[in-house]
């Protein structure tokens, strides 16, 4: 058992303007702050305007010395190649309106896709750089939950996490099965399948982790398809199965269970969203839209019901 490293990034790429997706950086620095104080050496990308501000919190909680912050000018230099092709596939309107949700930021946004693509590179980076020197690191948003939407209590964070029963797999986290639906239609129908809030890899692999995504986010685009992390993650699986172990869980947010030597505070799935989710597998995946349906129904009174 020994301590692992975490790699985060924040690049500012508008969001504050996205009509149903606001979330200006005042807001990613909160969600950050809450469980920036994990004990662990904290290596953090971003761009010149946030990085004394993430400085600033690190030693609030008396880890500046536990934080190494990598300042990127413009983050579309990282991989050039990748984000003209993503940015070219997402300027095609039909591309575009060939997703099922056209409206959010996975089918009509190029620095979204993006940013979401370069998380498996920026890790593989940083231990290119020699910034790593655990056997384990674990890639881990930024904004990752949402100042409470899963684990409440911020000062539960206030821990040094370990690779304590982690086999050597790249670890995903997953919110439905895995299956064989074709890669276009999980394009199509937006489904997900893997949360990609966290991933957690030994040192040895994360380089050829980040070589399947930037193999995916090719193949996509060459195909005139763009699409986030989530989608890459399934591509990069279903191509080196082996090195994968995948968790289940019925929350975006819920990988953190993982590491068994800390207690975390949790606000368990709410029903009606597990019905909802339930719902939409049986509508999207299954084809029973009868059942689907009925439950989906169920979920909108139940959700009513709440409010």
């Amino acid at each position: 058992m020994s301590e692992i490293s975490i790699v985060t990034a924040f690049f500012d790429i508008g969001r504050k303007d996205w009509k149903g997706f606001e979330r200006d950086n005042s807001t990613y620095a909160n969600y950050f702050k809450f469980w920036a104080r994990v004990k662990n050496h904290l290596i953090v990308y971003t761009e010149p305007k946030m990085a004394e501000q993430v400085k600033k919190i690190r030693a609030d909680y008396g880890l500046l010395d536990k934080t190494t912050v990598i300042v990127i000018e413009d983050v579309r230099t990282v991989d050039n190649y990748v984000y003209k092709l993503i940015n070219t596939a997402i300027s095609n309107k039909l591309a575009v309106k060939y997703r099922r949700h056209p409206w959010m930021p996975e089918a009509c946004n190029p620095m979204y896709n993006y940013v979401t693509y370069l998380k498996a590179h920026l890790t593989a980076d940083a231990i290119n750089r020699g910034l790593i020197t655990t056997k384990t690191v674990a890639w881990i948003d930024f904004g990752f939950n949402h100042s409470g939407a899963t684990y409440p209590k911020s000062e539960e964070f206030a821990v040094t996490l370990t690779d304590k029963g982690l086999s050597d797999k790249i670890h995903i986290f997953a919110v439905d099965e895995l299956d064989d639906t074709p890669i276009f239609e999980i394009v199509r129908n937006m489904h997900t399948y893997i949360a990609g809030a966290v991933t957690i890899a030994p040192v040895s692999l994360w380089q050829e982790l980040a070589d399947l995504y930037r193999q995916a986010a090719i193949s996509l685009g060459q195909c005139g398809f763009a699409d986030d992390d989530q989608t890459l993650a399934v591509m990069a699986y279903r191509a080196k199965p082996e090195l994968f172990e995948v968790h289940q869980m019925d929350n975006m947010y819920a990988a953190l269970d993982i590491f068994q030597d800390v207690h975390w505070t949790k606000i368990e799935t709410k029903q009606y969203k597990k019905i909802r989710m339930q719902a939409q597998k049986l509508l999207y995946k299954e084809k029973q839209y009868g059942a689907g349906l009925k439950l989906f129904f169920k979920y909108l009174w139940l959700k009513i019901q709440r409010k």
